[in-house]
């Protein structure tokens, strides 16, 4: 009985200590989560003014660094030796960075795209076969809002090596159309009406050239090649539907015909 009266009263102090060290512990865990999203809140803003994209990136580095730093803090305050806890990490890094390889080949890849800048929020880019505007660059991927309102989340290190078209780099971009019309149409008329309905048409750029020529001879009509530029404000698929609409009804009101496919048959009687 006085071995256990003992005991306790050496052991007591000690469980008092470790006790107000685990609550050290966990404050700081506490105070260091709140810390950490505060300080990546505050970096997001500052430069989110500037680079949304590069804002957002920088902010989960800063929290994730951190984090780490106060786990760090907090293992030290309940006695474990930081130094040691240094080396652990530095060797269980190794074994994860290779265990990790793709992961952090995509971080690495989102840092390129940050430097480099191919793209910014926004832009409509062209990548892999899909096409929507740029969402965010995370440190893992890249999110892209597509045409028909799905959400794609490429890992950056696809990004990295993919071929990427960026079609809003530019204000304007250049449409290219293909009018067909009958043979026996006349041709300066043809691309008068059309020259009518470019200098008419108000979402077209004038101040850059545009070409309207014959390209083609058809199997059943002739191609007019049609090439323009539009600024992006007033829409691509927009401006398009407007011109082609224009120039099918000016063909119209002058009778000239917008032929279809046609194929004669020759029927022989047999003797």
């Amino acid at each position: 009985m006085q071995t256990i009266q003992t005991y306790l009263i050496n052991f007591l102090p000690q469980l008092e200590q470790l006790g107000i060290a685990l609550l050290k512990a966990a404050l700081i865990l506490i105070v260091g989560y709140y810390f950490s999203q505060f300080i990546g809140n505050k970096v997001r803003k500052a430069i989110a003014k500037k680079d949304e994209i590069l804002a957002k990136f920088i902010a989960q580095v800063i929290f994730v660094l951190s984090l780490v730093v106060m786990i760090v803090a907090a293992l030290g305050t309940i006695g474990v030796q930081t130094n040691s806890i240094i080396a652990v990490l530095g060797t269980a890094g190794v074994a994860i960075a290779l265990g990790l390889k793709d992961s952090l080949s995509s971080v690495a890849s989102g840092i390129i795209l940050i430097v480099l800048r191919p793209f910014k929020r926004g832009d409509l880019i062209e990548v892999s076969g899909l096409t929507g505007n740029v969402e965010s660059i995370n440190l893992f991927t890249t999110i892209l809002q597509l045409n028909d309102g799905k959400l794609a989340i490429i890992p950056n290190s696809n990004m990295a090596t993919a071929n990427i078209i960026n079609t809003t780099f530019n204000e304007q971009r250049r449409i290219e159309l293909i009018i067909g019309v009958g043979y026996e149409s006349d041709i300066e008329a043809v691309k008068k009406i059309i020259t009518e309905v470019i200098n008419s048409t108000p979402e077209i750029d004038l101040n850059k050239s545009f070409f309207i020529g014959l390209t083609e001879l058809g199997a059943s009509s002739l191609n007019f090649t049609l090439r323009f530029w539009v600024k992006l404000e007033y829409g691509i698929i927009d401006s398009q539907s407007k011109v082609l609409e224009s120039i099918k009804i000016n063909l119209d009101k002058n009778g000239i015909e917008i032929p279809y496919n046609k194929l004669d048959i020759n029927i022989t009687k047999a003797v």
